[in-house]
């Protein structure tokens, strides 16, 4: 019975002794870091030079926007025409000449469209181109001569026309009663006036101011570049 006592004793004591030296799981237990994963450093582990060699290369690969500063220029130069007359150019250059700082004419000769002519060609003969001006009067047909000289000698002239439309019209009735008219544009050389002007100011004359003048319907104010 002694003995018996003795071993459950030992027993009771081992178990104790067991359980008291077996490690905590809970607390000991360490998760392991994902590879790659950046790991936590404190702020006095940093090394401060390469602390400051990071910062000095994020500066250096910053690229700072280029400021670009562009000059901007007011036109102060004009010109207005085209003037048909000389005189006209002149009186209107006296008109603004207390307005604005410089004045002056350019002329330059153009060549236009003056009229449109319809014609029958040149006969052999006089009597031929008499008698198909007869023909045409009988047919109904007015306001047309004979040309006597020069190079469309005994030509049968049909008209001047200042519109093309209305030359083309006179073209197409003639050939509808058989003839075979023909249509030539008259030129005519035109001198023509320019006036330019530097301004006090940055616009010019207005549309309304320009009105004032009783300029012609045709002349117009255009900004051109200041000679330097």
């Amino acid at each position: 019975m002694r003995n018996l006592i003795l071993v459950v004793v030992g027993l009771n004591v081992f178990i104790f002794l067991f359980f008291y030296y077996l490690p905590d799981t809970e607390q000991d237990v360490v998760s392991e870091i994902p590879v790659g994963a950046a790991q936590l450093v404190l702020l006095s582990e940093v090394d401060k030079a390469s602390l400051t060699q990071d910062k000095a290369r994020s500066e250096v690969g910053a690229v700072k926007p280029e400021v670009v500063k562009v000059a901007v220029l007011k036109n102060k130069c004009f010109t207005v025409g085209p003037f048909k007359e000389e005189n006209k150019v002149s009186a209107f250059r006296a008109a603004i000449k207390k307005k604005v700082k410089k004045t002056g004419v350019r002329e330059r000769i153009e060549t236009l469209n003056w009229r449109y002519w319809v014609y029958l060609p040149g006969s052999d003969s006089k009597e031929k181109a008499v008698k198909l001006a007869s023909d045409l009067a009988r047919k109904g047909l007015k306001d047309y001569y004979v040309i006597s000289r020069g190079e469309y000698k005994n030509s049968v002239s049909l008209g001047h026309f200042k519109e093309k439309e209305f030359a083309e019209n006179r073209l197409q009735s003639i050939k509808k009663m058989g003839y075979k008219p023909k249509m030539s544009a008259i030129e005519k050389e035109y001198t023509l006036y320019w006036l330019d002007y530097v301004s006090k100011n940055s616009h010019g004359f207005s549309n309304q101011a320009l009105d004032e003048f009783e300029l012609d319907e045709s002349i117009r104010q255009f900004t051109r570049e200041c000679e330097k």
